[in-house]
């Protein structure tokens, strides 16, 4: 059955264990945070923020409460919401959390509201994702060996990067989840058509929960070729086929709200020209970074009183998007190669592991206001950088390990799967340069790092570990 979970069915139970004790482990972490973060802070440039809910996370929020009023106001649920640009569901997800506990998002004052279950969401968060972690130690168990499965879950529970999502309501935490069902479905290699179509729906699921995402069946379809090879066409089919009921729903949601038909975020296309492109201009023109975005905005500018653009209707603001996503292309193509160079910069500070960014960056500092009153930069920043390498190197030398160990095992095609997830999401948002973007590829590294410490067991203890 799909979700035999019973604990006698799953032979090692020190893999319950770990689920439970890394349970735990999470709950006491957002028992901490929500005593002493459930409150506002006053900012060092006289803004008030939630300090456990501002940045993005008030988007959510404010999304949240939109689609509860206009609910009220008798719209039904395909009139709800606002433009599709940031993920679809985490402030759907919110929203109906406090629908069945019967909690309010504001106050009487419209602030976001203290001490209304926030605990019992990081408590959802976390029962979801250790539920999927037992789920997948069975698919685990089957093929890697005692010692890889044991420390893939050791990594899957308590590394901290991953593990501090899960006491906040950044959309990670339910990303990870996904991750790992869709993950454990998919390693099953099944030629049954259920299977397939649950996999595709699942992969759909993905993007609505972060629209990185709608591109991950590709590296699914590749595994499907290398491991079914002529076998794969039916598969591949199912799996499409569960994949469009997802991308169908959210671009007829789209278009019956504001009588626009798309179907990936609008901050997808955007993000170069206000991102990426200032640092290639100014190179290109030899000016400042600074007076390139002051270029570029005149240049946005100018298409809007051009084109008669009115940013208050969405069907406009679409072809704005458009035409930054379209510019952004042209100036790349034409700085090919310092373009490049950038994206890996940027890409280097992407793939450094940040297990300090909740309690320093988001919760305990400020994220706006004066700059030295921030974490960004400042002196208990800079010291943690070189230790947030140093950790980082760790990780990935016993990941090599791991990789090029699984890559010997010639039956074993899933090191592919893995690989390509991998690099799907580094490719996808490795040139934004943001830490919490590489968040996701831990999941997927997690393999290779259980394959590298059962490696570095062989060479220090000589023991060959069968499967559990």
């Amino acid at each position: 059955m799909f979700f035999d979970l019973k604990f006698k069915n799953i032979k090692n139970q020190k893999i319950i264990l770990l689920v439970l004790l890394g349970f735990f482990l999470s709950v006491l972490v957002s028992i901490n945070y929500v005593s002493k973060f459930d409150n506002y802070e006053i900012s060092s440039d006289d803004f008030e923020n939630h300090s456990m809910v501002k940045s993005d996370l008030l988007k959510f929020w404010i999304d949240a409460e939109k689609i509860n009023n206009q609910i009220k106001e008798g719209k039904t649920y395909f009139e709800t919401g606002s433009e599709y640009r940031t993920p679809y569901l985490p402030s759907r997800t919110i929203l109906l959390f406090y629908k069945i506990t019967g909690y309010d998002l504001y106050d009487l004052e419209k602030k976001v509201k203290s001490d209304n279950g926030k605990l019992l969401f990081f408590i959802f968060q976390a029962l979801l994702y250790y539920f999927s972690l037992i789920y997948f130690s069975k698919i685990l168990s089957n093929k890697y060996s005692k010692t890889a499965c044991l420390f893939i879950i050791i990594f899957l529970a308590f590394e901290p990067t991953l593990l501090l999502y899960h006491s906040s309501f950044w959309s990670e935490s339910i990303f990870f989840s996904i991750q790992i069902i869709l993950l454990t479905l998919v390693l099953k290699n099944s030629k049954i058509f259920f299977f397939n179509i649950l996999i595709g729906f699942l992969i759909g699921l993905l993007t609505l929960q972060r629209s990185v995402a709608i591109g991950y069946i590709l590296p699914v379809v590749i595994y499907y070729m290398i491991v079914l090879k002529k076998k794969s066409i039916k598969p591949i089919i199912f799996l499409f086929f569960g994949y469009f009921l997802i991308i169908i729903f959210l671009g007829l949601h789209n278009y019956i709200r504001s009588n626009n038909l798309y179907f990936t975020a609008t901050q997808s296309k955007d993000g170069l020209y206000d991102y990426f492109l200032p640092t290639i201009v100014s190179k290109e023109n030899q000016i400042s970074v600074n007076e390139a975005k002051i270029k570029l905005i005149k240049k946005s500018d100018n298409y809007i009183k051009r084109n008669k653009i009115n940013l208050n209707l969405e069907s406009d603001r679409l072809k704005y998007y458009e035409f930054k996503k379209d510019k952004s292309l042209e100036i790349i193509k034409r700085n090919l190669f310092e373009s490049i160079v950038f994206a890996l910069k940027k890409t280097a500070h992407f793939v450094v592991l940040d297990p300090f960014r909740h309690v320093y960056y988001f919760y305990k500092y400020e994220y706006k206001g004066k700059l030295e009153t921030r974490f960004y930069k400042s002196e208990k920043h800079q010291g943690m950088i070189k230790l947030r390498i140093f950790y980082s190197l760790i990780i990935y030398l016993i990941s090599i390990l791991g990789f090029i160990s699984m890559l010997k095992n010639k039956e074993d095609k899933s090191t592919w799967l893995i690989f390509f997830s991998i690099f799907y999401f580094i490719i996808l948002t490795g040139w934004v340069g943001n830490t919490r973007y590489f968040a996701p590829c831990l999941v997927y590294l997690s393999i290779f790092f259980g394959n590298g410490m059962e490696s570095l067991n062989k060479i220090f203890f000589k023991k060959d570990n069968h499967t559990i």
